[in-house]
């Protein structure tokens, strides 16, 4: 017996999963980027000209941003993978419980058959 929704369940679990890396890895990737950013603006031994200045402070408070907000999308991905495996659990359970209770109906069909 087959039970489509547990494919679902499934699929949308390794959905989750494959999202959330690729989101650690954007995350990794854009904290890098802010590093070098914040590195170069720290380092630099004469003082940048006043747009030259801001430019780089308005792109490291963007990276700073999207950082928060790949955060956000981590978290999020995290409460849904871990609410996907509870779900998958709990669904695990009531499949095991309607073979077990299959099982039982197909051992009566059976003796009555005499089978």
């Amino acid at each position: 017996m087959e039970i489509e929704w547990l494919d679902s369940l499934e699929e949308r679990v390794r959905d989750a999963v494959a999202r959330l890396g690729e989101l650690r890895e954007e995350n990794r990737t854009l904290r890098e980027t802010l590093e070098d950013q914040e590195t170069r603006a720290a380092v630099a031994s004469t003082p940048p000209a006043r747009p030259e200045k801001r430019d780089v402070d308005e792109e490291i408070g963007e990276l700073r941003v999207r950082v928060r907000e790949l955060e956000d999308q981590v978290a999020a991905a995290e409460t849904e993978r871990a609410e996907a495996a509870a779900a998958a659990k709990s669904w695990e359970v009531e499949r095991e419980e309607v073979r077990r209770r299959m099982e039982g109906l197909v051992a009566r069909l059976e003796g009555l058959t005499g089978g």
